[in-house]
């Protein structure tokens, strides 16, 4: 093996196995996510509140297992509310006109969601004559204790105030006054471009997809199918319309790699590989999608985040294109391509099987 196939090879082994060994069966490397409502009651500001159950748990000892039921969950909530409250007092500050607003938990429950449990907490802070304008939140709710990559999406309707904002380490503070429709839409950009990027599962199967293109007419082709079949399953799972657990979407995701790595030996015809891709673009969808929840929203009210949350999504797409494409045309000019394609197909094979494995099993 010559000097510049060796390091062509270990370039793209390593590039791989980067990918596979830190990540485990959920191949994402965040953590939890938490939702928001946040309205006007007729005694002041009811603020609703969804959290992962076993972060929480982690954070404060409910004296709970993954393997508790829905009872017990609820129990626990409520054994610990006053442990839990004094948490959020001092993590979940609303201020009005810059005055301190004091919350109190007054409903506990547990809700699942896609396979996930959460704590479904209900606060009220009294305020007379609340004014939206001068609402200010800030969210400090695991960040600095057990999950800096933590993220919350907000849904607010505060008078004649309303929309999305998304809570994560860099960004802590919503003031309703200052709130505009761009800076919601780079928010929910930036959350879908971000999902795919740490989507390690997402990202394979990209590679798996592009690397038997052979121009960018090909990429473009396939790609169009796959978004146009992840959007419509992006929006039905955001808005609950679809509902599929995550215990049943990551195997299936795990074997949408492995059957395109297998396709990708075997040469099918494009007309069958479009089929293909379009039935495992809605399958994707609905992963891509557990990153993106919209909390008790009408239809028009949710196309803003759903449609800029799915710009973002492609925005990853092609940044991972544009830094791959160019490399495997470079590697198609030398006569042991075939070579490095076959590894590289059969390495693709290897983890898929693997995530499905520990998916299913573990």
């Amino acid at each position: 093996m010559s000097e510049l196939k060796k390091w062509c090879f270990v370039f793209l082994f390593s590039t791989l196995t980067f990918i596979y060994f830190p990540i485990g069966a959920s191949a994402h490397t965040d953590n939890s996510e938490g939702y928001s409502n946040i309205t006007f009651d007729e005694q002041g500001l009811r603020y609703e509140l969804e959290l992962d159950y076993l972060e929480l748990s982690r954070l404060i000892d409910l004296g709970i297992t993954s393997e508790a039921t829905t009872p017990q969950m609820k129990w626990a909530l409520e054994n610990k509310e006053k442990i839990i409250e004094q948490y959020l007092q001092s993590n979940l500050l609303i201020y009005n006109h810059g005055a301190l607003l004091q919350g109190k938990i007054v409903k506990t429950n547990v809700k699942r969601k896609r396979g996930r449990d959460y704590a479904h907490l209900v606060l009220h802070f009294p305020v007379k004559n609340p004014d939206s304008a001068a609402i200010q939140i800030t969210y400090n709710v695991f960040f600095d204790d057990n999950d800096p990559s933590h993220r919350n999406i907000a849904s607010y309707q505060l008078g004649d105030q309303s929309g999305r904002f998304v809570f994560n380490g860099g960004e802590r503070n919503l003031q309703i006054e200052k709130e505009t429709l761009i800076g919601q839409s780079l928010r929910f950009i930036q959350l879908g471009f971000h999902h795919i990027l740490i989507g390690w599962d997402h990202i394979l199967f990209i590679i798996a997809l592009v690397i038997t293109s052979r121009n960018m007419a090909d990429v473009w082709k396939v790609m169009t199918l796959f978004t146009l079949a992840h959007s419509v399953t992006i929006g039905l799972t955001a808005l609950d319309v679809l509902s599929i657990p995550a215990v049943v979407i990551e195997p299936l995701i795990a074997l949408s790699i492995m059957f395109v790595a297998i396709e990708n030996f075997l040469g099918f015809s494009s007309i069958y590989r479009y089929g293909v891709v379009f039935i495992f673009g809605l399958i994707h969808g609905v992963g891509f999608a557990g990153a993106l929840h919209i909390f008790q929203s009408s239809i028009w009210e949710s196309l803003l985040p759903i449609i800029t949350f799915n710009v973002g999504v492609e925005a990853g797409q092609a940044l991972i294109i544009a830094t791959l494409f160019p490399l495997l045309l470079l590697i198609r000019k030398y006569k042991w391509a075939i070579t490095v394609h076959g590894m590289v197909n059969a390495l693709i094979f290897i983890i898929g099987l693997t995530w499905y494995f520990q998916r299913v099993f573990v």
